[in-house]
């Protein structure tokens, strides 16, 4: 016969058994958890943290110029444009910088909706390109003094937009290294439409400043 110390002596027994067991199976299960829990989220739906985009385009130092002159040459609704620099230099009437600003006079004579927002800050001098958009009509914009915009963003027939490092500068447009992006996208161009608007009402009620002299 089996007494109750022989009883307390197989209690014992299994529950050191069983505690060798979650010592072994311990381990192995929190290895294998991080596996089972990517398997989990492998199936839960993902949210897209990207707009749509039907073309995205490089261009990198000397490719910039050719593709945005054509992009404004072939503008058939709109041309928005937020630019840190475009200088307009006497010493290169027919530079890039100057075809670029010459291709916004021709989108606004063409009947196109052009609207122009420059940086307003002594670090830069955008007094002659300023002065050459509002002569041919264009509207054209300094912002507001207590901020400044170093956007180089245009958003052309609410579908294009190129936005990057470059300035319309001789530097800018032929001796820097720059890297901006064409992106074609509705969504995209809406998205900085959007932005750019909310500069332009910063912008002294949305008149045009005096020049700085």
């Amino acid at each position: 016969m089996s007494g109750p110390i022989d009883s307390r002596q197989e209690t014992v027994d299994r529950r050191q058994e069983t505690g060798k067991k979650i010592s072994f199976l311990l381990p192995v299960a929190c290895s294998l958890f991080p596996f089972f829990l990517l398997s989990l989220m492998a199936l839960l739906p993902v949210p897209s943290l990207a707009l749509p985009a039907q073309e995205v385009v490089p261009l990198v130092d000397a490719d910039y110029f050719p593709a945005v002159h054509e992009a404004l040459l072939g503008a058939k609704k709109g041309v928005f444009c937020v630019m840190y620099h475009a200088q307009l230099s006497p010493r290169h009437p027919m530079g890039w910088e100057s075809m670029l600003l010459r291709d916004l006079i021709s989108a606004s004579k063409r009947g196109l909706e052009v609207k122009v927002i420059l940086e307003d800050s002594p670090e830069v001098e955008n007094k002659y390109a300023y002065d050459f958009l509002k002569g041919a009509g264009v509207p054209v914009f300094y912002d507001t003094p207590d901020r400044s915009t170093h956007c180089k963003c245009i958003v052309i027939d609410e579908e294009v937009t190129i936005i990057g490092s470059t300035n319309w500068t001789y530097s800018g447009l032929r001796l820097n290294h720059e890297a901006s992006v064409l992106i074609r996208s509705r969504e995209v161009a809406r998205a900085f439409r959007e932005a750019f608007d909310k500069i332009m009402t910063s912008t002294s009620g949305g008149q045009s400043p005096e020049v700085k002299k």
